[in-house]
């Protein structure tokens, strides 16, 4: 199954680090907060993945904007995330997906890839309703950068 645009977001809680504090992160706890911004990445320290989220990382939505808050998924384990996090500066949560359990549900695992999953970003409102929805059609592609520009705008519709 893979969740589009429009669909209810699966729920998930998992284990995950802001770099510092190791805890359980779920996704029905921050929409209510706002809204939520997935991204699903390969692995710490690839060199595709640190450029993707040292991006989203500086457009700041989660920053300055109070009802913006993002989650960082890979299959890596959080001792990992935690490292790459501190290393990285990154300003959200890294969540462990070890088992795919999450992005299967959000229809991006993929057992043809080298990390078993495809990059991807999830835009979710307060509903759980996916809002925005991009996979990588190549995990190794260089990361495109107007895909924050779309996340962005999509954001700002929301709000309007």
């Amino acid at each position: 199954m893979r969740i589009e645009t429009g669909d209810v977001a699966p729920a998930f809680t998992l284990r995950g680090t802001d770099g510092q504090r190791l805890r359980q992160y779920t996704l029905s706890e921050s929409t209510t907060e706002g809204y939520v911004i997935l991204s699903f990445y390969m692995n710490d320290f690839s060199p595709v993945c640190s450029e993707q989220m040292c991006d989203l990382d500086d457009i700041g939505l989660f920053r300055f904007e109070g009802d913006v808050s993002m989650f960082g998924i890979s299959p890596d384990y959080v001792y990992s995330h935690r490292e790459f996090s501190r290393q990285k500066g990154l300003a959200f949560p890294l969540l462990s997906d070890t088992k795919f359990e999450v992005s299967k549900a959000y229809g991006i695992y993929d057992e043809d890839v080298e990390s078993g999953v495809r990059r991807a970003l999830f835009l979710v409102d307060g509903d759980r309703r996916v809002r925005y929805r991009w996979a990588a059609s190549d995990n190794w592609d260089a990361w495109d950068h107007g895909t924050t520009e779309k996340l962005k705008e999509a954001l700002d519709e929301l709000r309007e």
